[in-house]
């Protein structure tokens, strides 16, 4: 690199691991110490010396309450990662029992439908799976730790592992809107297309098992021990040279990048005009659809896994 050449007053960086050169005309990659500040409330980072990435949502330590911060922070957290040249792999998933399940409101969205429609939906939405595949050029482990929607986050890494206890769902269709983020996406390319129009239409409850028979996961494992795995792996991979690993993770996502790039965005945009023009979506109606649901398939569900 430039460094060798003695004419070429930059230097060896002191401050990243990766090959980097202080010069006053080029700007520095942002550290992890820097960022892991910027998303403290939403998430738990931790990186070993060797640069693999641990990122956990949170509330306050505890289970996710999905909110219109953390939904930003998706593409904003991946592209932090992205051009972090010290991390090497990166492990993702919740933190607590559930995977993704609670929601939590931070305003008024009706009153703020220009912000809500673009910035929130349409600027933020597509970004959280196109900064996962395309700013990320390196391993990624997806974690699922419990019960949850939005498994697309995880299905789309290039690992996938399930907590044994685990039960996901796609339940866009199910509250009357249509699913169009994304999840459509995963699901057709990991389970194929007549058992991603099940889970989509049908509200279809997908516990470890099945996930793993569909080809969605690649392992199931104990909820205790499910991080201690994904490190394991995270390990195996870290003794692979480096060039290689990151140009394999290359190869991985090319199938997705295509895919989000030939979708994601204008089914994306179906999606908001379906929630936008459809006045029976409310948490009244969503009860309403439980009740009815669980009439049809109660029996078939026992406990936490009716859907609730």
């Amino acid at each position: 690199m430039f460094v060798r050449d003695p004419k070429f007053p930059g230097k060896a960086s002191e401050k990243f691991k990766a090959t980097m050169v202080d010069h006053e005309l080029v700007t520095p990659q942002r550290s992890f110490n820097e960022y892991k500040g910027r998303f403290e409330k939403t998430w738990l980072l931790d990186r070993t010396d060797d640069g693999i990435l641990t990122a956990k949502w949170h509330t306050d330590g505890h289970d996710i309450e999905y909110h219109v911060g953390f939904h930003r922070s998706l593409g904003q957290l991946f592209e932090d990662i992205g051009q972090d040249a010290d991390t090497e792999v990166l492990i993702m998933g919740g933190q607590g029992d559930t995977y993704l399940k609670k929601y939590k409101s931070l305003m008024d969205e009706s009153a703020n439908l220009d912000w809500v429609a673009y910035e929130h939906m349409f600027y933020d939405g597509p970004r959280m799976l196109s900064a996962l595949v395309n700013n990320i050029r390196i391993p990624t482990i997806g974690v699922i730790n419990g019960d949850g929607y939005h498994a697309e986050l995880a299905a789309v890494c290039d690992l996938t592992l399930m907590a044994e206890d685990a039960v996901i769902n796609e339940p866009h269709f199910f509250l009357g809107g249509i699913a169009g983020d994304g999840i459509q996406i995963a699901l057709r390319n990991t389970i194929g297309i007549k058992r991603a129009n099940y889970a989509m239409l049908m509200y279809d409850q997908i516990d470890a098992q099945k996930a793993l028979d569909y080809g969605l996961v690649n392992e199931i494992v104990p909820k205790d021990k499910i991080y201690d795995r994904a490190m394991e792996i995270a390990q195996f991979l870290m003794t692979k040279p480096r060039l290689s690993r990151r140009l394999m993770s290359e190869i991985l996502k090319q199938p997705w990048q295509k895919a989000f790039a030939d979708e994601l965005r204008p089914n994306f945009a179906m999606e908001m005009w379906a929630f936008f023009n459809n006045k029976s979506i409310s948490t009244e109606a969503g009860e309403e659809a439980m009740a009815a649901w669980k009439k049809v398939y109660g029996e078939r569900y026992s406990g936490k896994h009716k859907g609730e």
